[in-house]
Parts: structure tokens; sequence; C-alpha cells
């Protein structure tokens, strides 16, 4: 690899461009290209500032200089074909969130990109917060004790009519609420708990043809069980408000966007009995850059830099298409739970 990681983005919509910014401007990466059929797009992504060029095809690019890296961002249901073209170039691989529109190609992605030897991750930009980061170490440390129940939500004013776009198509987007926005709290979950065991699932279509509302009961391999509520058509809600509160037999922890609250009955790992409050700005977040602080930009740049060193190392970041399958099985169990009104489990 060469000194900075060179890096293609394949789809030039919005997930696209905010990654062709963040490899633009980030001091370890360079952006090489951008890959669109759509090559109208060319002066759009210049008037942004975005000054790599644009290739009609993958091979168009990787002929022009071969990248170390993709990045793909286009429709969630071309994912599988567009893995399996760029892992022909033998790149490094970065996929957006959710992995696919359904279990089986999120499946085929994950053995593809693992037979090519690459280093991968996905797109689940919440779990490089610094106050979920702040979080997940306190319940590693087991300062909460054995751990009991969660309960969590997930909610945003977006969906209030009916909408365009592939976005809202559940063929091509892979569902609607579950899949696009309940699984950034999936991804955190997932990274607490470990491995999915079983899932019950009801879901509402309010606006569109899509659910737009979830309520899902999850159980995991380690034992802990709890909820996720999760709507993208909640009133008064312009930004992306998420919460977790995690039981265990020495306390509780509430994780908000802007701190986390912990109670324990008993002193642990150098933390007090009683009540005390962490929060975000008192967390060491190793930033240089914040692309959009209503939203937790510096994710995205701790996102970035912990893929380019893994891709440097030739090791998988802590977020890597593993973790993405896990929260694939999660959307999976709750469409099926909430099609047949059955449980869903997974060895």
């Amino acid at each position: 690899m060469s000194e900075k990681l060179r890096a293609a983005v394949v789809g030039a919509g919005r997930m696209g461009m905010i990654h062709g910014h963040l490899l633009q401007v980030h001091p370890e990466t360079e952006l090489v290209g951008f890959v669109d059929r759509d090559q109208s797009l060319a002066a759009h992504l210049a008037s942004q500032g975005l000054r790599a060029p644009l290739h009609p095809s993958i091979d168009a690019l990787v002929a022009a200089g071969k990248p170390d890296a993709f990045f793909i961002c286009t429709p969630t249901h071309t994912h599988l074909p567009v893995v399996r073209e760029c892992l022909k170039h033998k790149a490094h691989l970065f996929v957006e969130k959710p992995l696919a529109t359904t279990l089986e190609d999120s499946a085929a992605i994950l053995a593809a990109a693992t037979e090519a030897g690459v280093t991968h991750a996905g797109g689940y930009v919440y779990t490089h917060l610094p106050v979920v980061k702040a979080a997940h170490d306190l319940v590693q440390a087991g300062v909460l004790g054995e751990l009991i129940r969660f309960t969590s939500h997930a909610y945003i004013s977006e969906v209030f009519s009916q909408k365009q776009g592939w976005f809202f198509q559940r063929e091509q987007a892979g569902g609607g609420v579950v899949a696009n926005m309940g699984s950034h709290l999936f991804a955190i979950l997932s990274w607490l708990f470990g491995p999915i065991r079983r899932v019950v699932g009801t879901t509402r279509s309010h606006f569109t043809a899509s659910d737009d509302s979830a309520q899902v009961l999850l159980t995991f391999a380690s034992g802990v069980t709890g909820m996720v509520d999760t709507s993208w058509s909640m009133p008064g809600t312009q930004m992306l408000d998420y919460g977790l509160t995690v039981d265990g037999k020495n306390g509780t922890l509430v994780l908000e966007r802007e701190r986390i609250l912990l109670h324990l009955l008993a002193p642990a790992a150098g933390n007090e009995a009683g009540w005390s409050e962490i929060h975000a700005s008192d967390v060491p977040a190793d930033t240089a850059f914040d692309i959009s602080p209503h939203i937790g930009g510096e994710a995205f740049y701790r996102q970035l830099s912990a893929f380019v060193t893994a891709c440097r190392s030739g090791t998988q970041p802590f977020c890597s298409l593993v973790e993405s399958l896990n929260v694939q099985r999660m959307i999976d169990g709750v469409y099926r739970s909430a099609a047949s009104g059955d449980p869903v489990t997974f060895a």
C-alpha cells in the first residue's frame, strides 16, 4: 500500500459524497476517483469541491490506476454484484449499511471478502462515537456485573407522507426504518452483547409502503434480552434521537446522545457507587475534524481512521462485515417474525 490509502468511491449519491469529502481531507487517505454510471454527476461533484474524476465503471477507474480500497455507496440491492466486481482487483472494502437487502446476499458478501483476504468494514458509524465507545468500555469492564436486560430506542422526524426514490422501496433498500435507521442501534447492541440468537418483531406502515415503526424483542447468545422501539415518523425529533439503558446486577447504565448516566450499587473498575455522569465533551475523541456536529460527524473521522489502520496492519476493524452480518440477521429476523407472527432463531 502507498504512503496514503488510495481509495475510490463507488456511487456518487449522498453517502458517496460524504465519504468522498472524508477521503479527500483525511491526512492518511487520497481520493482517487468516483464510479457512477450517471456521468452527468461530474459537474455536481465538482461544484461540491470534490476534485476526483468520475468514471463510468470500476474497470475504467482501475485502468486509470488501481486503488487500495473501494468505498461502496450504491443502492443496497446492488451491493453484492458491486462487491464481486471490486474484489476482482483485490482491494480492501468498505460497504455502507445495510450490508444487503437479504441475509443470503449479506452472507455471500462476507464470504467473498473473506476468501479474497482483504480488510473489510461496514458503515455503522454510530459505533464510532466516543460516547458510545465509552459506554461499551464500561460494560466490557464489568461495572454493571452480570448483565440482565436492556431497553433502547431510535427516533427521528422524517417520514410523514409517501416518499419517492429507491431508499423508500423495500426491494431496493432492504427495508424501511428497521433496515435503514434501527440498524444503527442494532450495531451498537451487537458490539455490546455479541451474536444474536432470537428475534421477535412487529412492524407498522403509517405513511409508506415499507415499515415506518417497529417494536422488537432481542435475545443474544450471551443471554442478554431487551427491547428496541424505532420510528422515523416521530414528531418533534429533528435529529436522530437514540438511547439505551442497560441493567446489570450491580447497577444501570443510561446512554444518551450527549452523556452517560451510571448508577452502581458497589464501586467497580474505578467508578464510585451511586450516580455519576460522563458527558460526551469529557470523553477523549482523538478527532482531527468533525464534518457534521449535529449528527455526530466526528464518528465519520474515527470510522475512517479505524479502517485505514486495519488496512495498514492487515487486520479487521471492530466494525467489520462480520458485525454487519450479525446486524443483518437482526434485520432479517424482524421482518420474518413480523410476517409470520412467530419468533425467529439463529444457530
